[in-house]
């Protein structure tokens, strides 16, 4: 900000001259099961207004940052219809361009996929590069970033947070030096080394880098063709990291709080983050808004029927619900319509597992979902033997022995 507190974009900075913001948005996000079957990971909803990939692109905004170039490719349809409506106003900053792997890829790891854009890259000349993962939910300055990268000399610098170290084992996680160099990189380790400026912590790699984008061509072209999912986590960030060359930036918190960032890779997170939202937990800062309004309420409760009762779910934006269901602990997908009278417990207890269960027990009920169910319905009753009749015992009319369906 200047003296008045108005935002400076970086890019005028004579020091960290033209940066270009490069979004990965094009991965699934497999563990996320039915939630991703028709989306892609940075198009799963967040509160009934945003996408995931909002907030990523308000870091960019809110950042002063003046392009991006947001990279799709599964099931890009979503993304591209919201990036359009939301991000792509005559007037929007900053200009956004969308490439998609079905036209530029097709883009087998993140610098395989940067590989691919090169030219479009060069059109636009910058001097550094930010690459940055469309899929994580997190609130940050990047000037910060860029500055500490061109004041160290990095090669490259890795956005780190610190999280508890019982937590690391499912990230990337570094080893730095008092210099903020980083000494070691190890991929989800089954112990995290500490972090030195806080016991009981860990490193975390968020996952996004500042390059020297005439360095980072330079990789990609020595690089090209040895690995085919070229990959900066696998591949360029160890090398570098060898050669004593990459720098660590921590995740600074907003407002004297910790430092906001999720994942969400998980089931478990994603109702996590999403329950957050609805009772006013999730520590956002206000003054690092998304670009349009977000509500903080999830769901439509017109879309729930008379009588029902929700406990612990998170409703997305299109579910419909009917007249005295009973739900706990689920997400409700956009595509379910949950008939007049469900009961969740009781169908899972009678039918067995038809939907999704994460490890924490949140269940999945999606119109998939619901199909298998409904299909588990109409399986045919195995017939029960009929005790064999001695001969001389008169047998009964089959309008006598018949059994009523229902009091079965």
């Amino acid at each position: 900000m200047d003296e008045e507190g108005r935002m400076v974009s970086v890019s005028n900075d004579v020091h960290t001259g033209t940066v270009l913001s490069i979004i990965l948005a094009g991965g699934r996000g497999s563990r996320l099961h039915d939630l991703t079957d028709n989306e892609a990971k940075p198009a799963l909803p967040i509160g009934p207004h945003a996408r995931l990939l909002d907030y990523t692109m308000a870091n960019v905004v809110n950042s002063g940052l003046g392009e991006a170039m947001v990279l799709t490719q599964y099931q890009p349809d979503t993304l591209h219809s919201h990036l359009l409506e939301a991000w792509q106003a005559e007037s929007a900053e900053p200009a956004v361009s969308i490439l998609d792997g079905a036209e530029y890829g097709p883009y087998e790891g993140t610098a395989a996929a940067v590989s691919c854009i090169v030219d479009e890259i060069d059109l636009v000349g910058p001097r550094h590069v930010v690459i940055l993962a469309g899929d994580h939910l997190y609130q940050m300055d990047y000037r910060p970033f860029v500055e500490r990268h061109v004041a160290t000399g990095a090669e490259v610098t890795v956005g780190v947070v610190h999280v508890p170290q019982e937590q690391a084992s499912g990230f990337g996680v570094l080893e730095v030096d008092a210099a903020h160099r980083i000494t070691a990189f190890v991929e989800k380790p089954f112990v995290a080394p500490p972090a030195l400026d806080r016991p009981g912590y860990a490193l975390a790699s968020m996952g996004i880098y500042v390059f020297e984008w005439k360095l980072l061509r330079q990789l990609l072209r020595e690089l090209d063709g040895t690995v085919a999912d070229l990959d900066f986590g696998k591949h360029i960030i160890p090398a570098l990291v060898s050669c004593g060359t990459a720098y660590a930036y921590a995740l600074p918190g907003r407002q004297g709080r910790e430092p906001l960032w999720q994942d969400l890779g998980t089931l478990d997170a994603y109702h996590a983050v999403q329950r957050q939202l609805l009772n006013g937990s999730l520590p956002l800062d206000p003054s690092w808004p998304i670009a349009y309004p977000v509500h903080h309420g999830l769901g439509d409760r017109r879309a729930v029927g008379f009588g029902s009762r929700l406990r612990n779910v998170v409703l997305l934006p299109g579910a419909r619900i009917g007249r005295a269901v009973t739900i706990s602990d689920a997400i409700v997908l956009a595509d379910a319509v949950v008939p007049d009278g469900f009961d969740l417990d009781a169908e899972l207890a009678e039918h067995g597992k038809w939907c999704t269960v994460s490890e924490g027990g949140i269940r999945v009920i999606s119109a998939r979902a619901l199909q298998r169910l409904a299909s588990r319905r109409r399986r045919p009753v195995e017939p029960i033997a009929a005790p064999r009749l001695q001969e001389n015992r008169p047998r009964l009319r089959v309008a006598e022995a018949a059994v009523p369906i229902s009091s079965l």
